[in-house]
């Protein structure tokens, strides 16, 4: 049950705090007094598309709260230790949303900030808003197919789910199909190119690291010539003795022989010319290593040619099929794949229709039983809404859902329904859309909300203008109506008649009021002299003693 609602810089309210008791909650006031800002409100909490131009001229976010006692809603209380959020040890539930110009738009419940996903699930068990764009839903096919659905509760719901997962299933296989059904000569074409591109990626026997050894050798054999003559230089001056000056090798040997003989005049000296020794047999070494280097240098034009070819060729794969070898490899298993799959591509599309002529038998049975439960579902629906027309002075009313059975399959099954009407005796069943006055839709609307309210568990109703086009004997009825709800919801009403105004438990009046050059909408609670006078006001406009007296008895009879 909705508790407390607050309101801050929202439209023309700067700020209401209202308590909502059980019952029959109404709203009244003026044309363009504000009554519809109040279901605005609710309607953005519970997850509707936030506007700023709801935001109060000069102000920067607005906010609105509500506060639920969901102390005997176990879906709700389910939905939240699901989520994780704490309650209160009086089981309320507080929803907030907070709509700024910053497009730094919040929502929470008790505290906690949340998607605005989640306030719309826990809103589906916490409270129904009737608003006028609502009619819509009686004129539409999706939505009467939705409304049977959520009548038809559990079954229906666990039912369509295993329908839509069969379809999409189906979408599925029936894509992969379509993608694999090459027209026969473009698919003829890309086997050829398949064919050529592997010959030619085989042909050339790859290796990876190949191209680096390549590099390497065409480096070397384009400068044998500086490679001989630097070489033999260095070898020269580290060993050969037949150079002009000394080898650095013969120059060191004569150190040490030098030194030598100095060892018996101080000991201390063999630490010097062990080193010198070592660098001498070092020397030794790199200059027979450069040597043998040098035999192996041999420029090869051949050899040149052969690796300048094999580079050339390695290049122009690269260019087709990838920036390096590994990648040229890797591409030629991808297209032996693509090829083999081509050559298969009979046996797969044998494979493929195969499995959706299975989908589809499976699909028409699921759909078939969902059709099935739903028809089930529509007739008591139809003996429902007549049941209770007839307490709304509809007594002669003929209704009728209507199936039709789609053309493609669909994701919600088989079935196109139309709720057909007939308010009158003798007038052929025709679409809602097309027959139903305002009034009679109000009343039909009013009947749908409360069989909804049913089945969905919910604890409180919102309705906005449920009256349109009615009044008379007709109004007294929907207000017994109301009334007959309220014993088992809380109901939340703005209505511009006094026939049903007068059978508020908790009545509130909406005014629009101007102070310092600004505009205010005022919300309060009427005691009972109050409620006479705003029943008046709703009769014909007067306050004079005659009005006064017949609101006073229209509030006594109810």
């Amino acid at each position: 049950m909705l508790s407390n609602l607050i309101i801050k810089n929202f439209a023309l309210i700067d700020k209401v705090d209202l308590e909502f008791a059980s019952g029959l909650n109404i709203l009244t006031g003026e044309t363009g007094a504000g009554k519809s800002i109040i279901v605005n409100a609710l309607e953005m909490l519970l997850g509707g598309r936030a506007s700023t131009d709801f935001i109060r001229e000069g102000e920067e976010k607005a906010i609105i709260e509500a506060c639920f006692d969901i102390s005997d809603n176990d879906n709700v209380v389910k939905k939240i230790k699901k989520l994780g959020i704490e309650l209160s040890a009086d089981q309320n539930l507080i929803l907030t949303r907070e709509i700024s110009h910053k497009s730094n738009n919040k929502s929470r419940v008790n505290g906690r900030i949340v998607t605005l996903e989640t306030i719309r699930q826990l809103s589906r068990y916490l409270i129904n808003l009737h608003t006028q764009h609502e009619y819509q839903m009686l004129l539409s096919s999706t939505d009467q197919l939705k409304i049977l659905d959520r009548l038809g509760e559990e079954k229906i719901v666990s039912l369509r789910k295993k329908v839509a997962a069969i379809y999409n299933k189906l979408q599925t296989k029936k894509k992969e199909l379509t993608e694999i059904s090459y027209n026969q000569k473009e698919r003829e074409r890309r086997v050829d190119l398949l064919r050529f591109q592997l010959q030619e990626i085989k042909e050339a026997d790859l290796e990876v690291g190949e191209e680096k050894k390549l590099l390497t050798e065409r480096k070397k054999l384009s400068n044998v010539e500086e490679l001989n003559k630097t070489i033999e230089e260095t070898y020269k001056q580290l060993y050969d003795s037949d150079y002009p000056q000394s080898a650095l090798v013969d120059q060191l040997n004569q150190l040490v022989k030098d030194l030598e003989p100095l060892v018996q005049v101080d000991q201390e000296l063999e630490k010097i010319i062990n080193p010198l020794k070592e660098a001498t047999y070092q020397l030794e070494d790199v200059a027979f290593q450069l040597e043998d280097y040098q035999a192996g240098i041999e420029f090869n034009s051949q050899r040149l040619a052969i690796v300048e070819d094999r580079l050339k060729q390695i290049n122009d794969l690269k260019r087709k099929y990838g920036d390096n070898i590994e990648e040229i490899v890797a591409y030629y298993t991808e297209i032996s794949q693509e090829l083999s799959e081509l050559k298969n591509n009979k046996q797969k599309k044998k494979k493929l229709k195969n499995k959706i002529k299975e989908l589809k038998k499976e699909y028409l049975n699921l759909a078939t039983e969902l059709s099935q439960l739903r028809k089930k579902v529509a007739n008591n629906l139809t003996e429902e809404i007549l049941k209770q027309l007839s307490n709304l002075a509809i007594t002669k009313a003929k209704f009728k859902v209507e199936f039709e059975r789609r053309e493609e399959f669909s994701s919600q099954g088989i079935d196109k329904v139309n709720f057909l009407f007939a308010p009158n005796p003798g007038s052929q069943l025709k679409p809602v859309a097309d027959i139903a006055s305002g009034g009679e839709l109000s009343r039909v609307m009013l009947v749908l909300k409360s069989i909804m309210a049913q089945t969905d568990q919910l604890s409180s109703l919102v309705f906005d203008e449920i009256d349109t086009g009615i009044g008379g004997r007709v109004a007294k009825l929907v207000a017994n109506k109301l009334v007959s709800l309220a014993k088992d919801y809380q109901l939340l009403c703005v209505t511009h008649l006094p026939q049903i105004a007068c059978k508020a438990d908790s009545h509130y009046l909406i005014t629009k009021q101007v102070e310092h050059g600004k505009t205010y909408t005022k919300i309060n609670k009427l005691l009972k002299e109050e409620k006479i006078k705003e029943l008046a006001r709703m009769l014909d406009g007067s306050l004079d003693q005659t009005t006064l007296e017949h609101a006073a008895e229209l509030l006594q009879g109810a």
